[in-house]
């Protein structure tokens, strides 16, 4: 390497500068490289001391530390698009009931009712924002941050520009995918009342500065969305119950018991009485001229602690329904005790009928069809069983009327509801819903007539049922097999 200094003209001015100036020439590996080095006369030095401060050196870039503040500006554009972006997740993931308790809670509850019942409000001011910020991190990271970048790919010649500002271009991409946009809607997601309750206000007044552009937005949004045929004032959809009860069976900290009253809770208001009764065979029903000890010993036998009390007409006559302390004193008949009979429709949903019972504070009604005849009765048991699972006892007729054979066939009676069949094993989820609502209905579904006599078997996805008993043309008992998978095929 050698130096060779090149003497300014005579007149001591250096490119129209004055002062003493020197121009190097540095020969080395790479060639010839030439530097000025200018310096300054005192005057001039005096001139320029307070755009320079002693021990300040003026780079030819700018002043020292320009780049560390363009890159921290890069970064607060990216933190502002996370906010934006985390807003939007935390507004669209609230729930209208969430959204009202929040409303009824405090002021900024109500900001945020107010913002988020108006999508096309909060979404202009949120993608404004967004494209916003973006736009401008772009910008910064293109002009500026890529400059650093060149003299170390210098050896690309030409192309040194160009690939410095697709490696910014990429590094920028990346990191505003996770930091602005993935991170923070993770965390708007899980944490979504918190969030909108904190940016409700910020947006609101965004919204308010920037109304020409939300406006603007808003209506061509609207114009966009009737043409694919969407009403741009619908509201949004709720969460079913079919997507409730896929929740409940998602959290897995939930018992078997929590599972079953969740459910169960969903299903009182689809299922009617008709299909829990108690049919009107088997109801142990007291005549009213039956003497009170004799009525006793029959309610007593029948492991029934309510019975109705019926006239000459038989179950269609129902005079009263009595309960079995009020026999205790032996006086009397069985009218005597009896006492004023609630009546409901076979169509009635569980939970209405549940509300109702609980109000008059009985605990047995006659359920009667269409034509006004009995149907059967309902218990509150029978009711609070349809939300918490079987409730059995010693005396239950289902218990005792279920037996497990040696071979694994289950024998029941004609009258064993569909919808109990889980609490022993059976899966109902492919049994077709029809009008029947015990085993017997679904045989003679399947049947298409009355079996005269035992026999008669039919196959339901997996399960035989076979007619074991027939009584009156009822059939009283059948017997249920799991049919293996090689015997289906």
């Amino acid at each position: 390497m050698s130096i060779v200094p090149h003497l300014p003209p005579p007149d001591g001015r250096c490119g129209g500068r004055t002062g003493f100036g020197l121009r190097l020439s540095v020969r080395g590996r790479g060639g010839l490289r030439r530097s000025n080095l200018l310096i300054r006369s005192p005057r001039e030095e005096r001139a320029l001391a307070p755009r320079y401060p002693a021990g300040k050196i003026e780079p030819e870039g700018g002043p020292v530390g320009g780049y560390g503040a363009q890159l921290l500006l890069v970064f607060v554009l990216i933190l502002v698009n996370a906010g934006f972006s985390g807003s939007e997740m935390a507004l669209v993931s609230l729930r209208e009931a969430q959204i009202q308790r929040l409303e009824s809670t405090s002021s900024g509850g109500r900001v945020l009712a107010r913002l988020a019942r108006d999508p096309n409000r909060f979404l202009a001011t949120i993608q404004v924002g967004i494209t916003t910020a973006g736009f401008l991190a772009s910008a910064f990271a293109a002009t500026s941050l890529a400059k650093p970048l060149v003299e170390p790919l210098s050896f690309l010649g030409g192309a040194a520009e160009a690939v410095a500002i697709v490696i910014v271009t990429v590094i920028l991409t990346f990191v505003t995918l996770v930091v602005g946009e993935l991170a923070p809607k993770r965390i708007a997601m899980q944490r979504a009342e918190g969030w909108a309750l904190i940016v409700a206000r910020p947006l609101d007044w965004l919204s308010t500065a920037a109304r020409p552009v939300v406006w603007l937005l808003g209506k061509a949004t609207d114009v966009l969305v009737r043409m694919f045929g969407v009403d741009p004032g619908a509201g949004r959809e709720e969460v079913s119950l079919e997507e409730i009860r896929d929740l409940v069976v998602a959290q897995r900290h939930f018992t078997p018991e929590q599972r079953t009253i969740i459910s169960g809770a969903f299903e009182i208001t689809e299922r009617t009485l008709r299909e829990i009764i108690v049919p009107r065979g088997e109801v142990t029903a007291l005549a009213a001229d039956l003497p009170t000890a004799q009525a006793l010993t029959k309610l007593a036998d029948s492991g029934h602690s309510r019975a109705p009390v019926i006239g000459p007409g038989g179950l269609d006559d129902v005079m009263g329904v009595v309960h079995l302390r009020d026999l205790l004193s032996g006086e009397g008949a069985a009218a005597d005790h009896a006492k004023t009979a609630m009546f409901l429709p076979e169509t009635l949903a569980v939970s209405h009928a549940m509300r109702q019972m609980r109000a008059e504070r009985s605990q047995l009604a006659l359920v009667v069809d269409e034509r006004g005849a009995i149907d059967g009765i309902i218990t509150m048991e029978d009711l609070i069983e349809e939300v918490v699972g079987e409730i059995y006892d010693e005396t239950d007729p289902d218990v005792q009327a279920v037996v497990t054979e040696a071979d694994g066939a289950l024998l029941m009676p004609g009258t064993f509801p569909i919808h109990d069949l889980p609490d022993i094993g059976i899966d109902t989820d492919r049994i077709e819903d029809s009008d029947y609502t015990t085993i017997a209905g679904l045989v003679l579904d399947r049947l298409g007539r009355i079996p005269q006599t035992a026999g008669d078997v039919v196959t339901v996805d997996g399960l035989t049922i076979e007619v074991v008993t027939v009584r009156r043309r009822a059939i009283t008992q059948v017997r249920l097999r799991r049919v293996k998978r090689k015997d289906r095929d």
